[in-house]
């Protein structure tokens, strides 16, 4: 049996292990060409090897701001075109790996279980050309409440610092909790919300480290409120806009029961237009039952009263994004109260970005208020 084991688990690494390369050789150029230093590399795409990895390139040190960093990516690139020699060994020093493990379709006693894993992340740094040091393992298994945002206590080394996405820069933290600060796959909704920033009153709900925010200030919006539960996220969110340059009273950070929040709002701002919002991003959680609130937050059954309230709080001509990463819900149009006030748009094919490409990742969609 024992042996039995042994082969299967040396066939799936090396199917893993061909797999990663495939898709590495393939990303790899793709991320550089769009200066994107962390992306997904491998996500379940082999049903018998149900794992998730994540890809960061850390920034040096001494890169501190957008100017630096576009400096510092300019010279980077003259360097690989050039075929210094030295440039990949740097590179290798600055990347690591987040490799997540899910629900295997089959119980493995633990002992049996860590050896898998084990093995899986000595092919992937074998792969990525790193010690299999920078690799951090995790369990992603089926979330509740709020345990995707709870501390992880087991002791990695302190794997931090910031990376760059299409000239942005954030605070990635790959040891302390579950997810490690961004959310790759809204990537695409990102660039589309600086786009169509300039200029406008923002307001990004469920906020977590404030990546909207960020690229909303990019694109040259006049005011941006980010919402969250969490102190600690709303800290790293103003933490990320600054490293972006953007601070003052126009970059507004709230602590708040976003539902509750919503509410009030609305009552307040009912007649002035001055308080309303030309965008309004909602992606939020599936589900939060956190201490700090009486609301309990169910998206599948609680997304049209979500909806309702962030319409009333948009301009005219004003733009709400909803996106979820529930599988579950399903959205219908008939189900808003202001359906007829509403066009909705399902851009959920034009938002998944390419090493996302065949997963159901998300669904989002515009609602835009008409005449």
């Amino acid at each position: 049996m024992i042996e039995k084991n042994m082969q299967k688990n040396s066939y799936q690494a090396e199917l893993f292990e061909n797999r990663l390369k495939k898709r590495y050789k393939e990303l790899r150029k793709w991320a550089r060409k769009n200066r994107i230093s962390c992306y997904r590399l491998y996500d379940r795409d082999i049903p018998e090897i149900p794992l998730s990895l994540d890809i960061y390139e850390f920034l040096p040190s001494d890169v501190t701001t957008t100017l630096e960093c576009a400096r510092f990516l300019s010279e980077q690139n003259a360097r690989i075109t050039a075929n210094d020699p030295t440039i990949e060994k740097e590179i290798e020093e600055r990347r690591f790996a987040v490799l997540y493990l899910y629900e295997r379709p089959y119980e493995k006693p633990a002992e049996e279980e860590e050896i898998w894993f084990n093995l899986m992340a000595e092919k992937a740094a074998d792969v990525l050309n790193i010690p299999v040091s920078h690799i951090v393992k995790k369990e992603r298994k089926q979330q509740k409440g709020t345990n995707q945002y709870e501390k992880i206590e087991e002791e990695y080394n302190a794997f931090t610092g910031f990376v760059q996405e299409q000239g942005q820069l954030f605070k990635i933290d790959l040891q302390s909790y579950l997810d490690t600060g961004l959310f790759f796959d809204h990537r695409p909704l990102r660039s589309k919300i600086r786009d169509i920033s300039g200029g406008k009153r923002v307001l990004n709900l469920f906020c977590y480290t404030g990546s909207f925010s960020v690229y909303a200030s990019q694109g040259g919006a006049k005011y941006v409120e980010s919402l969250d539960l969490s102190n600690t996220y709303l800290t790293w969110a103003k933490e990320n806009l600054e490293q972006n340059g953007f601070k003052g009273k126009n970059y507004v950070f709230t602590k708040t029961d976003v539902i509750s929040w919503l509410y009030e709002k609305v009552k307040t701002s009912s007649d002035d237009e001055k308080q309303k919002f030309d965008i309004i991003i909602l992606d939020p959680p599936t589900f939060s039952n956190s201490k700090s609130t009486a609301n309990v937050l169910d998206i599948n059954r609680d997304w049209p009263k979500l909806i309702e309230q962030c319409i009333k709080l948009l301009t005219p001509e004003g733009k709400l994004y909803f996106s979820t990463n529930s599988t579950k819900l399903i959205f219908d149009k008939e189900k808003i109260p202001q359906k007829d006030k509403v066009s909705v748009t399902d851009i959920t094919q034009l938002s998944i970005p390419k090493d996302f490409e065949g997963t159901k990742c998300h669904k989002a969609w515009e609602i835009k208020l008409i005449g």
